[in-house]
């Protein structure tokens, strides 16, 4: 009967310890780590841990020793999983990004309204597109519009209400 104890045990020090205590370091692990499959490859990697020692003689307390190697590699366990991005993405988590890309249809109409504004600024004389440019575009101030083109600012202001009403109607015709 004792002989067929011992043949289900392994011969290898680490390997009985781990195996007579295997129920509760995975309790431990699963309580820690939250499944049992982590604390299954924890106690793969304890083993591995394990193997590098040749004999028991040198540990005061072997049971002690085998769960303090355990318990540390459930704090590299957690610190590689707070590090990691998870590879299975949520499907609806993807859906819920939104695309930066506009809508082609709004594409469309946006082409269509500064074709038309394009159309309508072409129509304004020199100087009125002028000042308009140097405003809207370049980000003059009257004053230094009115300098750049050699007009009073009270000019430029009626070059820009005249450019903006224009456009403004042919975007309301179109």
């Amino acid at each position: 009967m004792l002989q067929n104890t011992l043949l289900n045990f392994p011969v290898d020090p680490f390997a009985r310890l781990l195996t007579l205590h295997r129920a509760e370091l995975t309790r431990f692990i699963t309580r820690k780590l939250g499944t049992e499959e982590a604390a299954e490859d924890i106690l793969q990697d304890a083993y591995m841990r394990l193997s590098h020692y040749q004999t028991l003689d040198n540990i005061d307390n072997p049971r002690a020793f085998v769960f303090r190697v355990v318990a540390n590699l459930v704090i590299d366990h957690q610190r590689l999983s707070a590090n990691r991005i998870p590879h299975d993405s949520n499907e609806e988590m993807l859906h819920a990004i939104p695309d930066q890309q506009a809508e082609p249809d709004t594409v469309y109409q946006t082409q269509q309204r500064l074709a038309i504004i394009k159309q309508a600024l072409d129509e304004l004389p020199l100087s009125c597109r002028q000042a308009f440019y140097l405003n809207r575009i370049e980000g003059y101030s009257h004053a230094n519009c009115a300098v750049k083109l050699q007009i009073s600012e009270s000019m430029v202001a009626k070059h820009l209400l005249h450019a903006m009403v224009h456009c403004r109607d042919r975007l309301k015709n179109s």
